[in-house]
């Protein structure tokens, strides 16, 4: 007979009575209930199996002597159930508690029951207080064993997920543990790496820094550490490593070893090394600058002054071309003879190259934009123009390249809106002005762009919600050159605003910016319909 009572088995322990005898059950099923527990009754070893197996209870009370299955041969059957190859060769890792009640106290009947997997015994006739104490007991040692496999589950998943590698080297500077990302990170297998010496992973150069690290673990002058430190792949590439490390337990004042995280710093290594090449950049063009300001103040004549500048101007230029042939002709050569990359990556690789050609020469020309300003040689077309319809077609073209990130406002007067301006000015400045809003809001954000009139003035107002210029540089926004403090990591030359600038001056205009760090800038135009 199998029966099962109480009440949501998520609410209480199930616990699984078998006995042959239905007085038993029925003074357990209700001695038990009275506890708060839930009940499961079988009435032979068979039934006892089929009633673990369908409702999977928290333990099992099973009786010593029944018939057609007894509970030592139904005991052992349970132990199929609730081990894993694992925990058959460790008593204490069973799942499921099972409790045998036994009318037999000689040595044998005992031994027979601990052998077949029972937990713990007690003996009839049932003293009460005993049997719910130790039914309390192995509860609790269950469900804290159940938890900690659940802890060493999660923590299992953590050390092979993680991007770090984590490592444990021995007293004798052997790899005793390392987690999964080591393979991934350097290419060894852990079978390969375990147990063999940490330096034969470290670059030949650094060795000598990483012994003397290991050796101020073990005199005990340091208890820690953090370095970079190169390693050598099994591929034989050098990779940057961040080592966090820090000596394991002592046990009797003895060291145990040194544990600690390893994080490949490769990337960072590297953009470090182009942003110290771009800072030497940028400090030439400064000591160019100089010079120029040298030159300036030697020359007596503004004639003389121009000519220089100009000349200066076409050998920067002529320095700029040199790595734009060099940058056409790799990508030649990459399209014909490149054969160990995918069509898609040699592809991507074109269309980089493509991108700094089409970078460098927009510099190049700004540069000359310059030169041809401060000389007075830039030409001012004006044209009689509705402004309202270059916003328009500018607009559509700028929001079709927008990165989704980024929420374009657009309000334009709906009234036409006409004056004398130069095309090509206007439309370089107003686009430079919309690409600056979105290169300066790394994160994305809303920019909105108005276009209005008033009396005989047209105004632009583009805004922002980007990183702001600090007030320290508003003052210069508009020199050559120039770049604000808080930009270093975004590209540019500072030519940009100085050339939007001669544009403006040239109609007779102005330009106005209200700009508040980490809030976003606001630049307005304001030009005179007829110049």
């Amino acid at each position: 007979m199998l029966t099962a009572t109480g009440n949501d088995p998520q609410k209480s322990p199930v616990i699984l009575v078998a006995d042959d005898d239905r007085f038993t059950r029925v003074m357990l099923r209700q001695l038990l209930e009275k506890e708060g527990y839930q009940v499961i009754e079988a009435e032979n070893g068979e039934k006892c199996l089929a009633a673990y197996q369908q409702y999977q209870p928290d333990m099992v009370l099973l009786d010593a002597l029944m018939p057609v299955m007894d509970g030592f041969i139904c005991c052992q059957n349970l132990q199929t159930f609730t081990q894993t190859p694992e925990q058959k060769s460790d008593r204490a890792l069973l799942g499921i508690p099972v409790l045998m009640i036994t009318g037999l106290e000689d040595q044998k009947s005992i031994d027979s029951a601990f052998a077949a997997g029972a937990i713990d015994y007690v003996t009839k006739p049932l003293h009460v207080p005993v049997l719910l104490q130790r039914i309390r007991r192995l509860l609790a040692a269950s469900w804290a064993e159940k938890a900690l496999r659940r802890s060493e589950q999660q923590y299992r998943s953590v050390v092979e997920n993680v991007k770090e590698v984590i490592f444990q080297i021995d007293p004798n500077g052997n790899w005793e543990f390392l987690s999964p990302a080591w393979t991934k990170l350097m290419g060894f297998t852990l079978e390969e790496t375990l147990g063999t010496p940490f330096l034969e992973c470290v670059h030949p150069d650094d060795c000598q820094l990483q012994k003397e690290l290991w050796q101020s673990i073990l005199t005990g002058a340091n208890v820690g550490f953090q370095r970079e430190i190169r390693y050598v792949t099994k591929t034989g590439a050098t990779r940057w490593l961040e080592i966090h490390a820090h000596a394991s337990q002592v046990t009797n004042g003895k060291f145990t070893g040194l544990s600690g995280i390893l994080h490949d710093i490769t990337e960072r290594i590297y953009a470090a090394a182009l942003e110290k090449e771009k800072i030497r950049l940028e400090t030439e063009i400064i000591e160019r600058q100089r010079s120029e300001t040298m030159i300036r103040q030697a020359l007596e004549k503004e004639k003389e002054l121009g000519e220089l500048k100009s000349h200066i101007i076409t050998t920067i230029s002529h320095e700029f071309r040199t790595p734009l042939t060099t940058i056409q002709s790799s990508s030649e050569l990459l399209k014909l003879y490149d054969k160990k990359l995918t069509e898609d990556k040699k592809l991507k690789h074109f269309q980089k190259i493509g991108l700094c050609v089409e970078h460098i020469t927009q510099l190049l020309n700004d540069v000359i934009l310059i030169g041809q300003s401060e000389a007075g040689q830039m030409k001012f077309n004006p044209i009689s123009l509705e402004v309202a319809d270059l916003c328009h077609d500018l607009i559509e073209e700028f929001q079709s390249n927008l990165d989704p990130r980024y929420t374009l406002k657009v309000f334009i007067a709906e009234s036409p809106i006409k004056g004398l301006f130069d095309e090509a000015m206007l439309r370089k400045s107003l686009n430079h002005l919309l690409s600056n809003a979105v290169k300066y809001s790394p994160k994305g954000g809303t920019i909105t762009f108005q276009l209005g009139c008033h009396s005989d003035k047209v105004t632009v107002q583009i805004q922002d919600e980007g990183i702001g210029i600090p007030s320290i540089d508003q003052s210069r926004l508009f020199e050559s050159f120039y770049r604000g403090s808080n930009i270093s990591t975004i590209g540019g030359t500072g030519l940009g605003l100085a050339i939007v600038k001669k544009y403006v001056d040239l109609h007779g205009g102005q330009i106005q910016i209200e700009s508040e760090v980490g809030i976003g800038t606001t630049v307005t135009v304001t030009l005179p319909i007829n110049q």
